[in-house]
Formats: C-alpha cells, sequence, structure tokens
C-alpha cells in the first residue's frame, strides 16, 4: 500500500507538469494565429485533464478496496480470536471433566470415611481446599489449646526467634499447664516456642504474647485481626492459650473449618513444622535444670504418617486435636474437635490414615 501512495504522487506530480507545460505551449502559440495547432494543444490538455480524472478514479478505488481489505482482516482476527476463546473454554471444560473424573475415581478407591464420634470434624487437602470429610464443620464453640496454632504462625510471622525475652510477674499467673517460669529470667523466644507446642505450657503462652504485643488484650486483637485477613468469619480470640474466659471477658470461639484455614497457613512455615513434628524436647530451665516434654500429640507415636500439629482441653471444648500429615506426596489436614479422651486419638488417626490412602 506504501508503495502504491508513493506511485500515485509520481503520477500526479508528471500529469501537473505535462498540463503546465500544455498549457505553456498553447499561451505560446495563441499569437501565431494557426487554429491547427491551437486545437492540437487543446486536444493535449483536455487528454491530460482526462488521464488525470482516470487517475484520481483509479485512486479512489484502490483506497476503497485497501479499507475493504483492512475490514476484512479484521473480521478474520476478531473471528480468529473468539475461536481461540471457545478453543480455550473447551480445553478447560475439558480438563475440569477429566479433574472431575480423577477426583470420583480416587473417592471410590479411598472408599467412605471411617465411623467417628467427635462432635466437630473436618478433613481438608492443604494443596486444593478440597473437604474430604465434615461434620459439623461451620458449628461454633472453644478449641482449648489448639489456640496456640495462632500464637505460634503470630510468633513466626514476627521474626527474632533468636532474640531473648525476660519473665515478667505477670506471665506466670495463668492456670496450669505450666513449665514454672520464674521472674526475671531470660530465656530465647524459640526455646519457649518449641516448648509451647510441644507440651502447651500456658505460661510460655502468655510471655510470648505479652513480649511480642506488650499484653495478652493487644496480642488477641492481633490473632483476631489475622484469623479474618485468613477468611476465618466464625473465629474469636481472647487469649494466647485458650483457657476460658476470665473477668467477663466474652467466650472464645472458632469451628472445624476455621481452624483448618490457621493450620493450613501455620503449615506453610517450616519452623512450626520442625517443631510440631518433635515426639520429645528437653527444655533447659534459666536455673541450669532440663525438663524433659513428651509432646502431647499421641497419634506422633501411633500413626506412621502423622507429623504434628497441636492438642487441646477444656471441659468445654472436650479432647481436641490438629493433626498434619503426608504420604507420597498427599498432605492433609485433621481437625478434631470435642471429641473423648479416647475418640479424639481414635478418630484423628483413622481419618488422617483414610485421607492420605489416595
Amino acid at each position: 500500500m506504501p508503495a502504491l501512495r508513493q506511485s500515485s504522487h509520481h503520477f500526479r506530480r508528471a500529469f501537473a507538469w505535462l498540463r503546465a507545460w500544455t498549457a505553456i505551449c498553447v499561451l505560446g502559440v495563441t499569437g501565431c494565429d494557426d487554429p491547427k495547432k491551437e486545437a492540437q494543444l487543446r486536444w493535449r490538455e483536455e487528454e491530460v485533464s482526462a488521464k488525470e480524472t482516470d487517475l484520481i478514479k483509479r485512486e479512489q478505488r484502490l483506497l476503497e478496496d485497501r479499507r475493504a481489505a483492512e475490514t476484512v482482516q479484521a473480521q478474520i482476527k476478531q473471528a480468529q480470536e473468539a475461536l481461540a476463546a471457545r478453543e480455550k473454554v473447551l480445553a478447560d471444560n475439558e480438563a475440569k471433566v477429566k479433574q472431575a473424573k480423577v477426583a470420583w475415581e480416587t473417592k471410590l478407591k479411598r472408599g467412605p470415611a471411617p465411623s467417628t464420634s467427635s462432635e466437630r470434624i473436618i478433613v481438608v487437602d492443604p494443596a486444593t481446599d478440597e473437604v474430604y470429610f465434615e461434620h459439623n464443620a461451620d458449628k461454633r464453640g472453644p478449641i482449648a489449646s489448639t489456640t496456640k496454632i495462632m500464637t505460634a504462625l503470630l510468633l513466626v510471622e514476627a521474626g527474632d526467634l533468636d532474640k531473648e525475652l525476660i519473665v515478667e510477674d505477670g506471665d506466670t499467673k495463668c492456670a496450669p499447664v505450666r513449665i514454672g517460669l520464674k521472674v526475671g529470667e531470660k530465656y530465647p523466644r524459640i526455646n519457649l516456642l518449641t516448648a509451647l507446642l510441644v507440651k502447651s505450657s500456658n505460661d510460655i503462652a502468655q510471655a510470648l504474647a505479652r513480649d511480642n504485643a506488650g499484653s495478652l488484650e493487644a496480642f488477641a486483637e492481633k490473632m483476631n485481626n489475622r484469623a479474618k485477613e485468613l477468611g476465618c468469619a466464625n473465629t474469636l480470640y481472647i487469649n494466647p492459650h485458650g483457657l476460658p474466659p476470665i473477668n467477663g471477658q466474652p467466650e472464645p470461639y472458632c469451628t472445624a473449618r476455621d481452624l483448618a484455614r490457621i493450620a493450613k497457613e501455620a503449615d506453610k512455615r517450616q519452623e512450626i513444622r520442625d517443631i510440631v513434628k518433635l515426639k520429645n524436647y528437653r527444655f533447659a530451665m534459666a536455673s541450669g535444670k532440663t525438663v524433659a516434654l513428651e509432646n502431647t500429640n499421641h497419634v506422633l507415636r501411633t500413626s506412621p504418617f502423622c507429623d504434628g500439629m497441636k492438642t487441646g482441653f477444656t471441659e468445654a471444648a472436650g479432647h481436641c486435636l490438629v493433626a498434619t500429615g503426608e504420604r507420597e506426596g498427599k498432605r492433609r489436614i485433621v481437625v478434631v474437635l470435642n471429641g473423648t479422651s479416647t475418640s479424639v486419638w481414635k478418630d484423628a488417626q483413622a481419618l488422617l490414615e483414610w485421607a492420605v490412602k489416595f
């Protein structure tokens, strides 16, 4: 197209020059009283004018043809884009059908979930958020020391775990379980966090929370804000350890589904995973004494697939357990709340081993 416009431009210049030359010739001979020559020159001028008119018409037709070609090209491009979009939709639908088929076949291979007796349960795949089994998963209630999963998450996200913490008087005032911290003692935060997740010491939870946020109330606010960020709409924390409310505090609550979301986020942190898989831990007291701590998670010792995460118990929450585990790259999170002293382990292990089969 650019070459065509350039050629047309040259033709126009040539015709303009020819018309000028013809006009000069006509003017030059008008005084010679030669009718024959004058007629010839006028004929040439008319011929040039006719050719110029024809060239303009040709240019107009070429311009119209070019516009028509551009329109067709745009229509072709639009049709190609529409076709590509349809092909993508078809490919996506085909992938979804294949995925659904695989999921259905896997579900058939896995078989029905084992029977359970705990009140609130959920089993999820943290990689896909697929729920394998649930029972009263959205029922609110207390979650006891599984609260400490959120406590640990906030502490790890804050960092500086190798720095020391100095125990204050308020840290030691709480209900059992306590490890026996004393005012003025210094401990690395990482050591306290390890003891917290292995043995669930409430004085350690208070010390770490106060050290992090300045007060237990401020730390509880951080816990609730983080829960909201994770999409937990049915969660209320009032302290860092999960003990029952005191001094007019509201009743804390969470659901199995929300707790699974929180556990999923904590499970992403290698620092937490390295701790919760420990079956035993020797905690060095500031006095020089070493305390042997045994992990409260019994499933760590009875299931080859379990590698965490946290237990809990209060009268209101019953026996609770968040259990994580993996087999051949298939990772699962099991939440069991309001169980008995026997059903919590039985339910959690049976569900975990069922969920990692396929």
